[in-house]
């Protein structure tokens, strides 16, 4: 666990938030995209028997979101402690 200041832990976790809600952004735009943009292009393409705008939305927002969080959680998240000060036992 790493030690850091008051003021570095909210640097942090201004840092996390703000990483976070980018990487949501990315996940809401590509829904919108591969969903209703590969309807207008293809409309009649199919996956394994389902419409290729549905597996590209539903599937692949899916799998892009469990990329983008193990990307936060390797390169952008700290482990460290909310507490102020530490507690002697």
């Amino acid at each position: 666990m790493e030690k850091m200041t008051y003021k570095e832990k909210f640097i942090q976790m201004n840092k996390e938030a703000k990483a976070t809600w980018i990487v949501a952004g990315i996940i809401i735009v590509y829904w919108f995209a591969s969903g209703f943009g590969v309807y207008e292009l293809m409309p009649e393409a199919t996956i394994f028997s389902m419409p290729a705008w549905f597996v590209l939305s539903c599937f692949g927002s899916w799998i892009l979101s469990i990329v983008l969080v193990i990307f936060l959680v390797k390169k952008v998240f700290k482990n460290f402690d909310l507490d102020d000060e530490e507690e002697e036992m």
